[in-house]
């Protein structure tokens, strides 16, 4: 295992008039490879509004797996093609979620550095949308 820093932007379009909600961290984080994939954990913070919670990316070439385990709790896999429902848990209750990848882009090299990128839509309770997304820089 070995330690990292990730820059991590997410931008989510909040409403049909196409206002964005982004978000950016910088973080330290452990990076391990295996066979077939590399696993990245690192700490959310208050930025993310998600202080208290660990997430774990499983990054394959093909598809990236997200595991948020603490007060926020839920697993998302990105797979271009593939919808994944999940239930999302929070201290204000649990709702459930679809995500419907866009895109997955993995540029991270044989050591595990570049970038990684996917455009998702959420919907939740089968009603609200919000399209996604998502770059994460191993550094």
């Amino acid at each position: 295992m070995e330690n990292v820093k990730i820059r991590i932007n997410t931008i989510q379009t909040i409403d049909e008039a196409g206002n964005e909600d982004v978000i950016e961290l910088l973080t330290e984080a452990k990076l391990e490879k295996l066979k077939d994939c590399f696993i990245i954990n690192y700490d959310e913070s208050q930025i993310t509004e998600h202080k208290g919670s660990r997430t774990r990316l499983k990054v394959y070439k093909d598809k990236m797996l997200m595991t948020k385990l603490g007060i926020f709790s839920s697993k998302m896999e990105f797979q271009p093609g593939k919808k994944y429902s999940n239930l999302y848990s929070t201290p204000y209750g649990n709702f459930d979620l679809e995500y419907n990848t866009i895109l997955y882009e993995n540029k991270l090299n044989e050591k595990g550095r570049g970038n990684v990128y996917t455009e998702y839509v959420i919907t939740f309770a089968d009603s609200d949308k919000s399209y996604n997304k998502l770059s994460i820089d191993i550094i």
